[in-house]
């Protein structure tokens, strides 16, 4: 498939070429020799390293052998030619390994997720639903494609630091004690200490994602108590996602509420726990949806 980076900055090359050229070149036609550059050259975004080999030695042999005849400075064309095709290429084939790499880093980040959900019956969907409640509060505010993706991804992940809170906690059926509680509250710090060198989440919000999802918009959350808008907006939205979802799921402490009272806790936070204006969004889509 074709990367429409790639394709703009082909052609930015290609413009740049033929406007100097115009200067160098005026009385020369040089149409027919870019054609064949635009034609050839564009499969550089979507086929083989073998082929592009292989076309980069045909391209190479038309120019010498038949550029001469009608276009005295066809070196020059050449290197033109060759130079474009080998610079695109090179970031090609660089887009295409960090494109490799960043699915591999993803694929082993969601393998330990659904690790974390399959320690519990009670949770086992927890992550899912949470990612998409929030990534539907996301779409309803109107965010860029790219940053409810973002989101998504960030309420797969938000409770990846559970992973390191022992089983006879997370599990226990009955109220937790002072210090169960206090290390419970400790798993936005080891989730964000888990994944916090990996690059790919360093610039996408999922680290916000995990570490503040618990932010009250008071300032009475954890860990760092952040107040307002001083929690990230990825964060304020996986609040509201997060509670929702463990309002209206069974856990091993309680059954899960009915959808109306969950709303009414929603509603009833608004301001104090939960930023005003996404709990008034989120509720908007509800109504919405129940309306249908």
């Amino acid at each position: 498939m074709c990367d429409p980076p790639l394709v703009i900055l082909y052609f930015v090359f290609l413009i740049g070429t033929v406007w100097v050229d115009g200067y160098v070149y005026p009385d020369k036609d040089l149409l027919g020799l870019y054609l064949i550059n635009i034609i050839v050259a564009g499969i550089v975004f979507w086929r083989t390293i073998v082929l592009q080999i292989v076309i980069v030695g045909l391209l190479t042999w038309f120019y010498y052998m038949y550029a001469p005849f009608r276009f005295p400075h066809a070196n020059v064309i050449v290197f033109q030619g060759l130079t474009h095709f080998l610079a695109i290429l090179s970031i090609s084939s660089a887009i295409k390994y960090y494109k490799r790499e960043k699915e591999n880093t993803l694929n082993l980040t969601l393998t330990l997720a659904k690790s974390l959900d399959a320690r519990d019956k009670y949770t086992a969907l927890h992550s899912e639903n949470v990612a998409r409640y929030a990534q539907h509060i996301a779409i309803q505010m109107g965010l860029p494609t790219r940053i409810c993706g973002q989101i998504h991804l960030g309420g797969l992940l938000h409770d990846i630091g559970k992973i390191g809170i022992p089983e006879s906690v997370l599990m226990k059926p009955t109220r937790l004690t002072d210090e169960e509680y206090d290390l419970i509250k400790q798993h936005p710090v080891i989730g964000y200490e888990m994944v916090k060198h990996i690059t790919f989440f360093k610039k996408n919000g999922v680290l916000d994602a995990i570490l503040f999802h618990h932010e009250r918009f008071d300032g009475k959350g954890y860990p760092h108590g952040l107040r307002g808008k001083e929690i990230p907006l990825i964060a304020r939205i996986l609040a509201i996602a997060d509670s929702f979802d463990a309002m209206t799921s069974n856990r091993v402490y309680r059954d899960k509420s009915n959808l109306t009272h969950a709303i009414n806790q929603i509603r009833k936070n608004k301001g104090t726990q939960f930023d005003p204006e996404i709990v008034d969004i989120f509720l908007k889509s509800i109504e919405e949806e129940e309306d249908v």
